[in-house]
């Protein structure tokens, strides 16, 4: 299955912009031909003038070309905030839109705060995986129907079918209001016994993901749903089991002014990889660790930990409890 952030898609045909020769050249042919078609002999002139560089002419289609592909670009910018995988934003709200989803509200904040606290609002990112995850919902007893139940706790309306007299039926959905869905950072289900279902969560409720007991309890009644549990398995809600980890290590750069902005640029580059790896079935590998510190300017670096890759099974998750990180000018 593709999910974006832990897979690569080539960019359709559709938003290709041609080379700038390329389309200079279909440029010049196209003049000359429209010219050529009311006067000849000036289009003759014309293929002239153009196959001097120095020509006003001449520089007045390389500046439209350019403008040209300008132009192109950004119509492939809107094209490619029309399908799921690249859009942004409100883009991205009214594609998921076709699924019957919406962004969930992380923290409602304070708008009576001075200055006001703006709501925190679901990622681009969390929000796409739900929107590829959303078509397996129905496939009851798979991975992903497991997945997707437990990243979209009770989003599903309650179906309610009443008979309140002959020959008339009644069906009622209910959407019920709860800030459990946005407290689920990850999930992952795997079958673990014939006719046995385990799920693990890893919540934003905690610095490492511990979901708390009302969690778990809301996550368990959730699954204990008609329309949501399948018969034939027994449904088993747990945590997620954390593996802590630190990043420690010592970069040396060239003299300069800059070694605070490397510090602060090196552990904010860390921290953002160490959270984005703070999911089920995460990995933390040191040649990223070495990655993210040469991009901040390091020549040198000695890796104290993690020397070797902190990998997480599909029940386990790791946390980086610290980054402890030196910078020294050689």
């Amino acid at each position: 299955m593709l999910i974006p952030g832990q897979n690569k898609l080539a960019e359709p045909e559709i938003v290709a912009v041609p080379r700038f020769e390329t389309l200079l050249e279909q440029f010049k042919q196209a003049a000359i031909g429209y010219i050529a078609e009311g006067d000849p002999a000036m289009a003759a002139r014309v293929a002239e003038t153009l196959e001097n560089e120095a020509e006003v002419f001449t520089k007045l289609l390389e500046a439209a070309t350019v403008m040209l592909q300008a132009e192109r670009r950004h119509k492939n910018e809107q094209i490619k905030q029309m399908l799921a995988w690249w859009a942004k934003g409100s883009n991205l709200d009214a594609k998921v839109a076709d699924l019957g989803l919406e962004r969930q509200t992380i923290d409602p904040g304070d708008p009576n705060a001075f200055p006001p606290v703006p709501p925190e609002m679901e990622s681009d990112e969390r929000l796409q995986l739900r929107y590829y995850l959303a078509p397996h919902a129905p496939a009851a007893g798979s991975r992903l129907h497991y997945r997707t139940e437990a990243l979209t706790l009770s989003g599903r309306a309650r179906v309610l079918v009443e008979t309140p007299a002959p020959g008339e039926v009644v069906v009622r959905y209910l959407f019920e209001e709860d800030e459990w869905p946005a407290k689920i950072k990850d999930a992952q289900a795997r079958r673990t016994a014939p006719g046995q279902v385990e799920v693990r969560m890893l919540s934003r409720e905690t610095a490492d993901g511990t979901p708390s007991a009302e969690l778990l309890d809301a996550a368990r009644a959730h699954f204990a749903r008609n329309d949501v549990r399948p018969e034939t398995d027994e449904v088993i809600l747990d945590a997620a089991e954390i593996v802590p980890y630190k990043i420690r290590a010592k970069a040396y750069i060239h003299p300069g002014p800059d070694s605070v902005l490397t510090e602060e640029d090196a552990i904010a580059r860390l921290q953002a990889y160490a959270d984005q790896q703070h999911a089920l079935e995460g990995e933390v590998d040191p040649s990223w660790v070495y990655h993210y510190l040469h991009e901040a300017g390091a020549v040198r670096i000695d890796l104290l930990e993690p020397l070797e890759p902190v990998s997480a099974e599909w029940y386990q998750a790791p946390w980086c409890e610290a980054i402890e990180l030196e910078v020294v000018t050689q």
